[in-house]
């Protein structure tokens, strides 16, 4: 397979949760001035701006640790969404700005980071919850638009 230039997976994330959220009827359009992706609701009146980080597919954690897709978010970031998303499985997930803030498990040099480990034989340290990708289930962005996650 072709090596897929970085650029061009930054890109297939931010079409490919825009492709979801229109499935849903949720219009949303490429953004600017720092957001990728801007959705416009008429009915509440209501404008949300998304940062969207991508994965090509898991890696190894730490360069040579467990397979584990993870996502650096800038701790100044505006956006009120972040959308993560793993393009070797086709799955996103999306977050509140304060909900990844609380459930990342570093905040190094001015970013905070999520993880998932894609693994479940992964002998784990310190807290033991929240590590997998399977429990980031009810945070995939099809779950969170069934239980209206644009409503509030």
């Amino acid at each position: 397979m072709n090596e897929v230039p970085k650029g061009m997976i930054g890109v297939s994330g931010k079409l490919f949760v825009n492709a979801l959220l229109l499935r849903e009827n949720i219009p949303a359009v490429l953004g600017a001035d720092g957001y990728d992706l801007v959705i416009q609701l008429t009915r509440p009146r209501r404008r949300y701006t998304v940062l969207v980080t991508t994965n090509l597919k898991p890696k190894k954690s730490g360069g040579k640790g467990k397979m584990a897709l993870d996502w650096w978010v800038p701790v100044d970031n505006q956006a009120d969404y972040v959308a993560c998303v793993d393009l070797s499985t086709l799955r996103a997930w999306i977050f509140k700005k304060e909900e990844f803030t609380k459930l990342a498990q570093q905040r190094t040099s001015g970013k905070y980071h999520l993880y998932m480990y894609t693994n479940k034989a992964v002998a784990l340290r310190g807290m033991k919850s929240m590590k997998f990708d399977y429990e980031f289930e009810s945070y995939r962005l099809e779950n969170r638009i069934d239980r209206g996650v644009f409503d509030k």
